[in-house]
């Protein structure tokens, strides 16, 4: 099936890892740590490196739904593509503008927000952020936020309102010679929440990834429908659209998302974070409302 969208690859390998034989579970799980350099080696190598026959790798091809080999490299190379994408190359590439489309930047640009807004709902499972709302709301956890060069500011905002209305709640921040200090203040009763974006930041897919296996954190990932490679070592994945008409993808549907959660996590604290609220306008000098 060639029209297959490169971030359902991942997507599926998730969906279809409980159902999977012991074999291609085996395939798709050196596919995922991976992801995608070991698919875009031939059939034979996957299967070497995988330690399963050539027969399953092709069998694991089909459940993702695929009918040839050819087919599926040709999606983790649109994949490649689409995430290693610069707002270099963005400069030199024509924006393509659709029929009947606004024709000053500004109209293109505030109807595609509305597009991808309506968007969010399709590409959000209900389940996965009741489970997130869910977790964000266990006061007997700390949460830690962490971000790339510009996401960061994302989790900068999203983390100071949920301070609002429960405690400990931190984040990474400074040089990233002093991260180490705080992995140490990470353990298995922490969430640590990630915002990151292609291009993908090796630094901190590194620290997401010693959270997870070194730390025992829970990961909770906000990523593009491309998928940061957190996602190998995340609980949690909460993908949106960053596509938009400019050189720079946006952070504007994903900065909606991180406040719906807040809303949602809220509402599941309740009086205890009304009364925090209460207690923070106070200090504040301020009325609560």
């Amino acid at each position: 099936m060639a029209g297959t969208e490169p971030a359902d690859v991942l997507e599926r390998l998730r969906r279809e890892l409980p159902s999977l034989s012991q074999r291609e579970a085996r395939a798709a799980r050196h596919l995922m740590a991976n992801y995608p350099m070991a698919g875009l080696n031939t059939v034979a190598e996957f299967a070497e490196q995988s330690g399963v026959s050539t027969a399953t790798v092709l069998r694991l091809v089909r459940r993702l739904g695929f009918s040839i080999y050819a087919d599926f490299q040709e999606s983790l190379r649109r994949h490649l593509e689409v995430t290693l994408q610069s707002p270099l190359l963005r400069f030199s590439r024509p924006e393509e503008r659709q029929a009947g489309a606004p024709s000053h930047s500004l109209g293109r640009f505030a109807a595609n927000v509305a597009a991808r807004l309506e968007e969010l709902e399709r590409v959000v499972p209900a389940s996965e952020f009741d489970n997130v709302a869910a977790l964000l709301a266990e006061q007997r956890r700390d949460i830690h936020f962490l971000g790339g060069r510009y996401s960061s500011n994302l989790a900068t905002y999203i983390a100071d309102l949920l301070s609002a209305v429960r405690g400990r709640i931190h984040v990474i921040g400074g040089q990233t010679q002093r991260w180490p200090h705080q992995l140490l203040d990470i353990g298995r009763n922490s969430v640590l929440v990630v915002f990151d974006v292609r291009r993908y930041q090796q630094d901190v897919i590194d620290f997401a990834t010693k959270a997870a296996t070194q730390q025992g954190a829970t990961v909770v990932l906000f990523t593009d429908v491309w998928q940061s490679p957190i996602s190998r070592v995340a609980r949690h994945v909460l993908p949106f659209p960053v596509e938009a008409p400019s050189v720079f993808d946006m952070l504007t549907v994903g900065m909606a998302l991180g406040e719906a959660m807040v809303g949602a996590t809220a509402a599941r604290i309740g009086a205890d974070g009304r009364n925090r609220i209460e207690r923070l306008e106070a200090l504040r000098g301020e009325r609560a409302g």
